[in-house]
């Protein structure tokens, strides 16, 4: 039954809460002021037409955008997402005292920015070989073919894989039965170096096919330099299991971020945009304010990335960062840069600085970079006791960011800059970098 919904109102996430039958449903891909039709039979109802669409709505957005949700802002222009970002960053952390006016930095490419791709796979209803990604809580899998925040390289490589894929009848991993070999794709592309990483994660280390397939995929001339097989028998959503089987190459690539070279391996985070790292790194390093005197500590470091661009300004940097596998190549990202000032700890950061605390450490400036999850009460205590200058946190996610803020309440120190950075455009993710500077 199609209903219709005059002058909707809409969350930040683009949705239109509607009630059918006293319960409340979210309608995606929805602006601010619309009329919509929705089809309110079945379990889940949907937009089934804009009767008056918005100014800021566009027409040339992702066509999966309705049925793989991981894009919420493909319908809007890129300046109104911004708008939206902005308004939810000010509504977000309006409850904090003395918060000053928050800036959005717009992203330097809004399409084709994700320098790893993943894809998951399943044989379509005529036995071809065919990828994409799970609908939104659910693991029914859309159909992907082109993805318009992937890089085109990427996206290119996976058309043709599949075409390889189909041809040796390489048998995709069923979730239900527990059969078949390959899981998962993953691509990482280096923007600068052009470089491509192609990872075949398989139920386990068996692989028939897997001599013919490599062969044929290197026929591509794609430029592809490393591929990798990953074993991953667990029953898990996790992509990447731990074991990694080298195929062709040296099982990692190379990118080029302003003037520092990185070594990026299967396992190991990097941040999703290249093009946007640097511009986001210069503006939180600019906030540090770090002199050459200065020794700075690096929480959940990764690759080495934000220890490497401070190395140029401070007298020592030391980061921390629990994977093993980041830490190596961390430590090799410094000597490829010829750097000496920085040394790289395989910790977990909250233990780490707990003890630094109590040894009574120095650092004059702590950078943060959290997982999604945020930092740790127990951490955040820490800098209480180490009493840093400057505290530079940058975070992926705006409420466990927060939730952290919230914790400094108690110590010493205020909060003098909020800037969102938008690293992820056309998603409801953003970059949040924030000073908090030791009291007078």
């Amino acid at each position: 039954m199609l209903k219709e919904y005059k002058n909707v109102k809409v969350n930040y996430e683009a949705d239109a809460i509607i009630e059918i039958n006293t319960k409340e449903y979210r309608i995606h891909d929805c602006i601010d002021g619309e009329d919509i039709l929705v089809e309110t039979e079945g379990k889940y109802p949907y937009l089934a037409k804009v009767l008056k669409p918005s100014p800021h709505r566009i027409t040339n957005g992702c066509p999966y955008q309705r049925e793989c949700g991981g894009c919420q802002f493909m319908h809007m222009e890129y300046g109104y997402e911004l708008d939206q970002k902005e308004k939810f960053l000010q509504e977000l952390f309006k409850g904090i005292k003395n918060i000053p006016p928050i800036e959005i930095i717009p992203s330097f490419e809004y399409l084709h920015y994700r320098n790893k791709s993943q894809m998951t796979y399943k044989l379509s209803k005529t036995k071809k070989v065919v990828c994409g990604f799970y609908e939104e809580y659910s693991h029914k899998l859309i159909t992907v073919s082109d993805c318009m925040l992937q890089a085109k390289p990427s996206n290119e490589v996976i058309k043709e894989i599949n075409k390889i894929l189909s041809k040796h009848k390489i048998k995709p991993y069923d979730e239900k039965t527990k059969t078949g070999t390959l899981r998962h794709i993953l691509i990482r592309y280096g923007y600068q170096t052009k470089e491509l990483m192609l990872i075949l994660v398989t139920n386990g280390e068996i692989f028939p096919g897997r001599n013919n397939v490599v062969k044929d995929i290197l026929k591509l001339n794609l430029n592809i330099k490393t591929i990798v097989q990953n074993f991953n028998a667990r029953d898990t959503s996790i992509v990447l299991g731990e074991k990694n089987k080298i195929l062709y190459g040296a099982g990692f690539i190379y990118e080029n971020i302003g003037a520092y070279r990185f070594k990026i391996s299967p396992n190991s985070f990097f941040q999703i945009n290249s093009l946007g790292m640097k511009k986001l790194y210069t503006l939180a390093l600019s906030q540090a304010d770090i002199t050459n005197s200065d020794i700075v500590l690096d929480a959940y470091c990764g690759v080495g990335t934000i220890s490497i661009f401070a190395s140029r300004y401070a007298k020592e940097v030391i980061g921390v960062e629990l994977s093993k596998q980041a830490i190596e190549d961390a430590r090799i990202n410094a000597r490829l840069n010829q750097i000496e000032n920085v040394s790289f700890i395989c910790d977990d950061a909250t233990n780490f600085i707990t003890h630094a605390a109590k040894e009574k450490a120095h650092f004059d400036i702590l950078i943060l970079d959290p997982p999604r999850d945020g930092s740790t009460p127990q951490f955040i205590q820490a800098i209480g006791y180490l009493k840093p200058r400057k505290v530079i946190y940058i975070s992926c996610n705006p409420i466990t960011l927060k939730r952290d803020l919230n914790l400094f309440r108690d110590l010493d120190y205020k909060i003098s800059k909020i800037t969102g950075y938008d690293n992820f455009p056309r998603t409801k993710h953003i970059e949040v970098i924030t000073l908090l500077e030791l009291k007078k």
